[in-house]
């Protein structure tokens, strides 16, 4: 398979010391990068790709040969460049949340089946060593089928109860659906609210039957693991601690497999797993995981404790 050919617009922190180091992880070709700043410009372009770099983006489309464009930037400033992109042409990856609300995500899914384009969001702890390997678990006959799934994800003080929901625990809203392998129906919270730090207890009904609750919360330390997931199953129970920790109990013996050789590794936190899913994606002409029209519903499930509405919650549609 031929290498994709990408473009890159943003150069910041946060792509720095993510994307572009997991982009030598997938079957992609970086061909120019786009940044305003050019010192930033010339820097990542160097590093890591053909040392070409622009200042303006369309300058970068009319010269340069491309299929796709990874956008890294907030999801405010990224909407905009998003729909234009699809708009010219090409395939997109994003980091995740998708977009600022509900409505801006349909709007990309909207734009996304207009252009025939793929546009897939980078919800990278899908990808994760132990995500990957619960799912292969949850897949075998003596797993059986899932009854239940506790998620706790928890972090320290965000600047706003909303910018902890998008940023933060927009994660483990997405991972309640991606690994239960179904949407959710039904649910229904309470929430506490201190000095503008939030914590939430969510318990969820899944279309196919299954249960689960998550545990979210800001008014925790920074500086530690916050990835538990907890999977039971009709006949074995999977934990995750972290990305990359996985313990499976079983009736006839128990397997325990943890990795912590290095955090940001694009390997083990999914990175240039989900870049190399957007690739194959493409070249194989089908939707990838984490594509926007699937992350639809995780913008539904934020949406729905955004607006802070208790009792029983339908998402049906």
């Amino acid at each position: 398979m031929d290498p994709l050919r990408i473009g890159f617009i943003g150069g910041g922190g946060f792509a720095r010391g993510t994307i572009y180091p997991a982009l030598h992880l997938a079957p992609v070709a970086l061909q120019a990068v786009c940044d305003v700043d050019e010192n930033r410009a010339k820097s990542v372009a160097g590093k890591f790709g053909t040392g070409r770099y622009y200042l303006d983006r369309h300058e970068m489309f009319e010269k340069e040969d491309l299929e796709a464009v990874i956008i890294c930037m907030g999801p405010d400033p990224r909407q905009p460049l998003v729909l234009e992109t699809l708009a010219a042409g090409y395939h997109v990856f994003v980091p995740k949340p998708p977009a600022p609300s509900l409505e801006e995500s349909l709007a990309l899914a909207e734009a996304s089946e207009k252009h025939g384009k793929t546009l897939m969001i980078n919800f990278q702890r899908r990808f994760s060593l132990g995500v990957r390997e619960a799912r292969r678990i949850m897949q075998t006959e003596s797993f059986g089928q899932l009854t239940q799934l506790f998620c706790s994800f928890c972090s320290g003080p965000y600047g706003s109860v909303k910018h902890y929901l998008l940023d933060f625990a927009i994660h483990h809203f997405d991972l309640a659906r991606h690994i239960a392998g179904a949407d959710v129906k039904e649910l229904c919270y309470f929430h506490n609210v201190v000095n503008n730090q939030g914590s939430f207890a969510v318990a969820v009904e899944y279309a196919n039957g299954a249960v689960g609750t998550l545990q979210l919360s800001s008014q925790r330390l920074w500086g530690r693991n916050y990835d538990h997931i907890e999977i039971t199953g009709q006949g074995e129970y999977i934990q995750l601690d972290g990305l990359w920790g996985v313990k499976h109990y079983t009736g006839s013996g128990n397997t325990f497999t943890s990795n912590f050789s290095d955090q940001r590794n694009g390997e083990l936190t999914g990175d240039g797993i989900s870049l190399t899913e957007f690739a194959n994606a493409i070249r194989e002409d089908r939707e990838p995981i984490s594509s926007i029209q699937d992350c639809v519903g995780t913008m539904r499930f934020y949406d729905a404790v955004l607006q802070q509405k208790k009792g029983v919650i339908s998402l049906a549609s």
